[in-house]
């Protein structure tokens, strides 16, 4: 049997929250994402981005449209937590480990029932090993630092070895390096274990470091972008924000306000559409 095309697919997605006349968090969804990319998903508070990613792990039901998960209609499973611990690896913003359980003990805990406790042990300590805790297995959580407890988090979202992994907001809680280590870590764990990734983001510094960034408005996506050099990442962001605008529109009253002339304004114009999509 040949392997499905696309990891994630979504078909014309909703999810109201209050009945029809509520709000739609996630309002005619269509994304696909290929086995093996890393890819974020970028927004304002309310856009649906966690939503989005709730629904993917079947954490919620969406309400219309489809989510097929490497080859699996949600709508057909009948044993969404079977699913859930065998397809999809999660990490959060808060780390969510149990506090009286050490850093080996809290990734052995999704294999329970899975494999024996040899087995547990040694799977819990290569995962630790390759999230680089092989000298913290034995600490509590409350012993660790936040970017250490993130990791070990990172371990036990991939103890069942699952094909995807759905991080929301996973450098949220933590300082500016803390979280450039878990991101280094998440893009080591893509390119060298082709783990597909799937993250929440609100910091556009995380966003450009996957391969892809899909942007939420409104319950709906409103465009995509390959990531590029990060020059062409700053293009992109000019020209999508106010000033951009309006010099894309030609805006005779700002050139005359900046003291920038008409030619200047066609300079700034083929420049900012070097950052075009």
């Amino acid at each position: 049997m040949n392997a499905p095309r696309w990891l994630i697919e979504t078909r014309n997605l909703t999810k109201i929250y209050g009945g029809n006349g509520g709000i739609h968090a996630l309002d005619g969804v269509d994304l696909t994402i290929a086995p093996g990319e890393l890819v974020s998903v970028m927004g304002p508070s309310g856009s649906g981005k966690s939503t989005l990613l709730n629904v993917i792990g079947a954490l919620d039901r969406a309400d219309g449209g489809s989510v097929i998960i490497n080859g699996q209609d949600l709508t057909a499973i009948t044993d969404l937590d079977s699913f859930r611990a065998h397809t999809v690896g999660f990490v959060f913003q808060l780390h969510n480990l149990l506090p009286t359980l050490t850093a080996l003990e809290n990734v052995e805990i999704p294999m329970t029932g899975n494999l024996g406790g040899a087995e547990r042990s040694a799977r819990a300590r290569e995962l630790l090993g390759m999230v680089g805790l092989a000298d913290r297995m034995g600490h509590l959580p409350g012993q660790l630092s936040g970017g250490q407890r993130q990791r070990v988090a990172v371990a036990r979202a991939l103890a069942n070895n699952p094909p995807l992994l759905l991080a929301d907001e996973p450098t949220g809680s933590l300082d500016t390096a803390s979280g450039q280590e878990i991101l280094q870590l998440l893009r080591n764990l893509n390119h060298s274990h082709g783990v597909t990734i799937l993250v929440v983001t609100h910091d556009l510094n995380v966003a450009r470091q996957t391969n892809r960034v899909v942007f939420m408005q409104d319950g709906r996506i409103i465009r995509e972008d390959i990531i590029g050099t990060p020059i062409e990442e700053d293009l992109k962001a000019w020209k999508h924000s106010g000033l951009g605008q309006h010099i894309l529109a030609g805006d005779k009253e700002l050139a005359a306000r900046l003291g920038i002339s008409a030619k200047g304004i066609k300079a700034l114009q083929d420049l900012l559409n070097q950052g075009e999509d």
